[in-house]
């Protein structure tokens, strides 16, 4: 077996056609030529105190422009899973403890605008690659700017420069009956720009239950109306639908892993899944009062209708929400000291209907309990960015938060909670959020940067009021305190760029989830169970080999991100015993991801990467774990100008290329040894991108 991967390997890595995208991701190159927004800096990378990753066009679509599970797993540090297709988790620094489904305790904002909702969850699912052109992550605690959330921060921005009209199209087709069409049409208007996009994607899955449908349309726009002043609108609409095909055991797993969960109430008999509309809306509004002052001001909102068919009940909701971030920035000097000053408020609220019913082969049938959710939460926030001599630059910064959960329970059964019927609020204490950091350059291209960082993370509206018709007003927010340091830059003439960071984080109040003690309802209750220590190693680093615009390899590039997760829990108890000092469950403690980008004069290019992930302890007892396995994937392409203004992207690939069996996703301590949700066997796709430039 490893003598077949060694030839296999060979066989790639001697192909001369194989290579990347027209434009390579490095950190290389210059860092200092890469601006983060970061804790509010819109800085130079090497200039900024803080553990911050920034993903190109280039690797958030970088496979088969399906989902952002390839770009986000290139990161050290993060890990994002795909458990059926538009059912993401990520976890960064091992934030995923608690979420059983959806993405929590990260906080996610899109186009300046926050798209998770004050509950503290986020459907990222409703966004397609398309509607993501850059991607920065902050990880660690960044509730000193950005409020809830111990995990990290994802800043998205769907635009990127155009210097002409365009109109682009893309098709792709692949394998279990996947076809994906993409059109976009960008127009440079004299004071700004406007863009349409349109996406849409259908895919019958590997295994049963699996499909995915979904339709996004993107319009966004942007005009300086005035001198100094600059106006932006983004409108968002998604649908989508697509199956949950459930945990299997591990024999289960073995002997045919493209079922789905089976039995009397199975996925596919009671039409596990999950359908989702949703309408996004939002403007931001820049204003230079002066060469020193200036604000940045938003105004959003959200309607969104959601059914969820599960195994044991039929959720339907009617969700509205809005709000409104404003940030004033006063910049000065004050000798030979730049200063930079951020004052910033953000407010949410929402308001939910949702029943839970009984599902009766798909359909929701009698009402299990009915209730009338609203949540308030609150964000003030102070941030100081000081530049002193000899290249030494501070970050500090605080933030005041408050979180309120108004739940009027309408109608009750007695399979939810006794029957009881009433309004409960549970009004989370205030937390004051204090961050600093420090950074210095001990070379032109090098810089040396530590921080200290609190944190918290308030249980989800999910995690207060259960699918099982629980409210536990008993939850308290989980609390932590982060320290890191590390260090980047770039040597050998700019050809090797690094990132290097090590991190301690000690988590207290953990929230856990735990199976239902009643079998018969097959979900989660979570409460408040101790303390974990989380530390770690991330190590990201990339080498340019060739670098010869005038010959046939124009371009090959390493790109490498390992991490190393040692992660325990140091006061845990659990209705099912103490497990102190075990393994986290759900983190790998190694990983570790490589990749070869090579492209050539004539249009040829290609990719290979690997992501190798360790095993991964899947019960808190520790006596279970996954097995580790080895992901590769290749791309090859061919680009060519054929017409004058049309571009034309040619391109095949192969996920999966050893066949590996393995899951991309757990569900951890789950009832029945149901942990493993497959992924797909080897797997194929191929498309055609059109770049047509309109005018000049």
């Amino acid at each position: 077996m490893i003598k077949k991967y060694i030839i296999l390997f060979g066989l790639l890595f001697s192909t001369p056609f194989i290579n990347a995208q027209s434009s390579i991701d490095t950190l290389k190159a210059d860092l200092d030529g890469i601006v983060v927004i970061g804790f509010q800096g819109n800085r130079s990378l090497l200039e900024t105190p803080g553990s911050i990753s920034f993903v190109k066009p280039e690797f958030i679509s970088g496979f088969d422009n399906s989902s952002l599970v390839y770009g986000l797993n290139t990161i050290a540090g993060v890990r994002m899973e795909e458990r059926a297709p538009g059912s993401y988790r990520i976890a960064i620094r091992g934030s995923s403890l608690r979420s059983p489904f959806g993405i929590r305790n990260i906080k996610v904002y899109w186009n300046n605008i926050p798209i998770t909702e004050p509950t503290g969850s986020t459907f990222l699912n409703l966004l397609d690659p398309s509607n993501m052109q850059q991607l920065e992550i902050i990880k660690g605690p960044g509730g000193s700017l950005y409020g809830a959330g111990n995990g990290g921060v994802l800043l998205i921005d769907s635009t990127s420069p155009f210097q002409s009209d365009q109109l682009t199209s893309q098709t792709t087709v692949g394998s279990f009956g996947t076809f994906r069409y993409d059109l976009g049409y960008h127009d440079k208007l004299e004071n700004g720009n406007i863009s349409f996009k349109y996406s849409e994607v259908e895919s019958d899955g590997y295994r049963d239950q699996s499909f995915l449908d979904r339709r996004v349309i993107e319009i966004s726009g942007e005009t300086e109306y005035l001198k100094g002043r600059k106006l932006a609108a983004n409108v968002l609409y998604s649908e989508l639908n697509y199956g949950i095909p459930g945990g299997l055991n591990e024999t289960q797993f073995n002997e045919d892993p493209t079922q789905a969960r089976g039995g009397p109430i199975g996925s596919v008999i009671q039409n596990a899944s999950i359908k989702q509309e949703s309408l996004l809306f939002g403007v931001v509004h820049n204003y230079q009062f002066t060469e020193k002052f200036s604000n940045e001001a938003s105004a959003f909102g959200t309607f969104s209708d959601f059914e969820n068919p599960f195994n044991f009940d039929y959720k339907i909701d009617s969700r509205k929400s809005g709000g409104f971030r404003s940030i004033y920035n006063y910049e000065t000097n004050i000798g030979e000291i730049t200063t930079k000053f951020t004052l910033g408020a953000e407010m949410q609220a929402s308001s939910y209907a949702s029943g839970n019913f009984q599902n009766n082969g798909g359909q929701p049938d009698s009402l299990n309990f009915d209730d009338e959710l609203k949540v308030q939460s609150s964000l003030i926030f102070l941030n100081s960015q000081i530049d002193l001599p000899n290249d030494w630059f501070i970050t500090a910064g605080i933030s005041f938060n408050s979180l309120k959960y108004d739940i009027n329970r309408l109608v009750a059964t007695d399979i939810d909670d006794n029957g009881v019927t009433g309004r409960v609020i549970k009004d989370f204490d205030p937390q004051l959020i204090p961050r600093i950091g420090i950074a210095k350059k001990i070379a032109p291209r090098i810089t040396a940067h530590a921080s200290i960082g609190t944190g918290f993370s308030p249980p989800t509206i999910e995690e207060v009021r259960t699918n099982e018709g629980s409210i536990n007003l008993n939850l308290e927010a989980e609390t932590g305190i982060n320290y890191e340091a590390g260090i980047r830059g770039n040597a050998f003439k700019g050809r090797l760029g690094f990132d290097v960071v090590a991190f301690f984080f000690k988590l207290d109040n953990s929230i856990i989830q735990q199976a239902n003690p009643d079998p018969s309802r097959d979900t989660f209750v979570f409460r408040n169970a101790g303390k974990t220590d989380q530390k770690g190693l991330e190590v990201s680093a990339n080498y340019i080999l060739v670098d010869n615009f005038d010959g046939f390899l124009r371009r090959a590039q390493i790109n490498t991100a390992y991490t190393f997760n040692k992660f325990e829990f140091e006061d845990y108890n659990t209705r099912s015993g103490d497990f102190s000092g075990n393994e986290m469950t759900g983190i790998p403690p190694h990983s570790l991801f490589t990749s070869l980008r090579i492209e050539t004069t004539p249009g040829l290019y290609g990719n290979i990467s690997h992501n190798f992930t360790d095993e991964i302890p899947l019960r808190d007892d520790n006596t279970i774990y996954s097995e580790s396995f080895n992901l590769v994937q290749t791309k090859i392409g061919y680009r060519a100008t054929f017409f004058r203004g049309v571009e034309a992207d040619f391109y095949f690939g192969i996920d999966n290329l050893l066949d590996e069996r393995y899951s991309l996703g757990y569900d951890i301590n789950a009832f029945g040894g149901r942990y493993y949700q497959p992924a797909a066997e080897r797997n194929w796709f191929l498309g055609i991108k059109l770049n047509y430039k309109l005018g000049n």
